[in-house]
């Protein structure tokens, strides 16, 4: 733990702040293609769940 402090406590470079930046960048848009691609899948299920449903009382 006093490593992370002392860590910390030393100013970033700023090729390292562009090199974390950039992989902040990389991991939102990772992120936001994932939860799209969990929209879909949940949207699909709402579809199967409906369609079972009027099977099960008839219409």
């Amino acid at each position: 733990m006093a490593w992370l402090i002392r860590k910390l406590r030393i100013p970033a470079s700023e090729s390292s702040m562009g090199i974390v930046l950039t992989l902040c960048i990389i991991t939102m848009g990772l992120m936001s293609v994932a939860l799209l691609w969990q929209a879909q899948i949940i949207a699909n299920q709402r579809e199967a769940i409906q369609w079972l449903e009027t099977l099960k009382f008839g219409g």
